[in-house]
């Protein structure tokens, strides 16, 4: 983080009101989760999630969901716990809540079609994770859904300058970064990293925040912020984006260029091609926007 960004976004936000402080439950699940797993309290879990009474039903819903459902009904947050598994748990909470968080902003991008992105990203990070590295790792899902958490926070902090920003994206049909850079002076990526420190979120979830339009820029190797990466750019490219196209000739739109920076990553990419794989990526975004549905109850409205 450049140290003069640092300071400008830090003396902003504190001249505008301290930038968001993560829900009382999301906290107390991410300490929980930051505890060595042989510490892990379930019983600790259990009573926190039963402290909000929509979360509950959205474990419930989710585990008795055909995407996850066992030959038998999930009728406790402890059984949905040993359904989804503990991340996934944790994960939905983020999910649920932070749209929440930010209800009553008045954001330049819709939304709506925001969290759907997030969500999407997160789930087909998820399966490019087990296809192109064969595991799939703690964060994956979390970095996805947060990886564009500083949209959010530039325009609750910058609401007339973010307007102009989407204006000319939605406009020009064009990338929001180079223009945050050059209206702003820095990027939603790196004030996303001043909220995610903020908030103590694990450091390879900080880290994808901070690079995820950059990989080649972090110091340490995080496959995530690649597999990150290349999710966004896909989901872009099959509709899950801010509500608008970008233009024919961005890359981003092109399968091929994605699949070629994974190749240069992961070999198991490198058998892959555009129009054997274009299918498959298919049945991930329908599975992306059933999750979607499953948890926010909601389609986009896009012009």
């Amino acid at each position: 983080m450049n140290p003069v960004t640092n300071e400008i976004l830090i003396r902003r936000a504190k001249h505008l009101g301290n930038l968001p402080a993560m829900p009382c439950i999301l906290r107390e699940l991410t300490k929980t989760f930051n505890a060595n797993a042989v510490k892990m309290d379930v019983d600790e879990i259990v009573k926190t999630i039963s402290y909000d009474k929509s979360l509950v039903a959205q474990c419930l819903r989710m585990a008795n969901s055909a995407m996850y459902r066992s030959r038998t009904d999930v009728n406790t947050v402890r059984e949905s716990i040993l359904a989804l598994g503990l991340w996934r748990i944790r994960d939905l909470a983020f999910s649920c809540n932070l749209p929440l968080m930010f209800a009553n902003l008045d954001c330049a991008v819709p939304k709506e079609a925001f969290w759907r992105h997030a969500l999407a990203t997160g789930y087909v990070a998820q399966k490019l994770a087990l296809e192109l590295v064969g595991t799939v790792g703690e964060e994956v899902y979390l970095s996805g859904l947060l990886h564009d958490v500083g949209i959010l926070i530039n325009a609750l902090l910058f609401p007339d300058d973010f307007h102009k920003i989407m204006d000319e994206a939605v406009r020009d049909h064009s990338p929001v970064l180079p223009i945050e850079q050059r209206i702003l002076g820095f990027t939603h990526a790196e004030s996303g990293r001043i909220l995610a420190d903020l908030w103590r979120l694990p450091h390879k979830v900080a880290e994808v925040i901070e690079f995820h339009h950059c990989p080649e820029r972090q110091t340490t190797n995080n496959e995530t912020t690649l597999l990150v990466q290349l999710a966004s750019q896909l989901c872009w490219r099959f509709g899950l984006g801010y509500g608008y196209s970008l233009i024919e000739r961005q890359q981003d739109l092109q399968i091929e260029d994605p699949l070629r920076l994974a190749s240069v990553n992961f070999p198991k990419a490198c058998p892959l091609n555009a129009a054997d794989y274009a299918p498959v990526l298919e049945s991930h975004m329908a599975e992306a926007r059933e999750l979607a549905d499953r948890v926010f109850g909601f389609e986009p409205v896009c012009n």
